[in-house]
């Protein structure tokens, strides 16, 4: 038996190499991609080592034995039989082709993101070429692109005749402003309410609730009540506790449903209470499910999802859609100073239907907390030059 490795771009140059080399009865053992030394990693073509095999000796014509002479059958030293059965398991099961499937998949998936960005860019033809300028700013600032083709479609008629550009930008942003809804104050909508924050890992959700808690009780002078059910992360426990005696509020924390329901009780007499959650990632459906259990114990609790603007507006939209099980009454944006791109500000409250309560832009407490505005949303938005939001 013959057995020879090939390297090759495809399975088609491969085969006709086998062909030439080894001849029509080979066949192929194993296929599998490889990376060779010196390449220009995801940018080079990649490549494929083929292994195939041809037994001559089964070609090999069969000598009659002599009369009267019966030999015992000779046991079989070589791998031959078992390979040529692998082979044939390998052939007959269509396994060689998986290359091949591969490759015709990615290339659908490309031809799906060029026909994506072809749906991207034409959207907008119908529009006038003064609000096509203004659809490319908001597409650059990660505004829907339909959002913004609608919206832009809808004020058309409302655009005085030899505007200038910043006319136009100034009267978009104006109108755009109006679009995104908004919580205008906080410390009287959550009154007599328990607000739970929920979100993925690592968005802030513990410094969140220091921030309303400091701002409640040092600014506002109200009472206000802290409940932890954050008990996977010790570390997130110990850091509200530090918040909780700094600004001198209660903090208890629980471990089931059963348990926060009492808890809400017992603080029935506070103005405000805050819950602080664990942190879930979004694909995980069970942790989520656990959570629910949580929140659906008390009439009372009023759910904010937090999300962080260090994502893009895909990953927000993602985040939203997985966490959405738990119906969020509001929406908290955090960590707005590491980014300059805000159009999911806009996007994510118009589109779901959702206000924004809160919107955060640093670490420090209780400073760096803001209560939205959707005029200054959309007057980020529309910067062609984007800006920080602190700027």
């Amino acid at each position: 038996m013959k057995i020879k490795k090939y390297e090759v771009y495809d399975m088609k140059e491969a085969m006709a190499l086998i062909k030439k080399e080894l001849g029509p009865d080979a066949v192929i053992l194993s296929t599998r991609k490889i990376v060779k030394n010196g390449s220009f990693g995801l940018f080079s073509r990649p490549m494929i080592e083929v292994t195939a095999a041809i037994d001559y000796t089964a070609k090999r014509e069969v000598k009659k034995p002599k009369e009267n002479y019966n030999p015992a059958p000779e046991k079989n030293t070589d791998d031959s039989a078992d390979i040529s059965k692998i082979t044939d398991i390998i052939n007959s099961l269509g396994l060689n082709k998986f290359e091949m499937l591969l490759n015709d998949m990615n290339e659908i998936k490309k031809q799906i993101s060029e026909m994506k960005t072809a749906i991207s860019e034409n959207i907008a033809l119908d529009l006038p070429k003064s609000l096509q300028e203004v659809y490319n700013i908001m597409i650059k600032n990660e505004v829907d692109d339909v959002l913004s083709y609608k919206f832009l479609k809808k004020i058309e008629n409302r655009i005085p005749e030899n505007s200038t550009h910043l006319q136009i930008k100034s009267i978009a942003a104006q109108l755009f402003g109006d679009l995104i809804p908004t919580e205008k104050s906080y410390f009287s909508s959550l009154k007599k309410k328990v607000l739970a924050l929920v979100g993925p890992t690592g968005v802030g959700k513990t410094t969140t609730v220091a921030k309303i808690a400091a701002n409640l009780a040092l600014k506002l002078q109200k009472s206000v009540a802290l409940i932890s059910i954050d008990t996977f992360r010790i570390g997130a426990v110990e850091q509200l506790k530090s918040y909780a005696e700094i600004i001198d509020v209660p903090l208890r924390v629980a471990s089931s449903p059963t348990e926060l329901n009492e808890i809400i009780l017992e603080f029935e007499d506070y103005e405000y209470i805050l819950l602080d959650t664990m942190g879930r990632s979004q694909y995980d459906t069970a942790q989520i499910d656990d959570l629910k259990s949580f929140l659906t114990i008390n009439p009372l609790i009023n759910v904010a999802l937090v999300l962080s603007m260090s994502s893009n507006h895909s990953e927000l939209g993602d985040t939203f859609n997985r966490y959405s099980k738990l119906s969020p009454d509001y929406l908290i944006f955090t960590k707005l100073d590491e980014t300059r791109y805000f159009g999911s500000l806009a996007s994510l409250p118009i589109l779901k239907k959702v206000p924004i309560l809160l919107m955060t832009n640093g670490q420090n407490v209780p400073e760096d907390m803001e209560i939205p505005d959707g005029k200054k949303i959309a007057k980020f938005i529309f910067n062609e030059i984007p800006n920080l939001w602190r700027s």
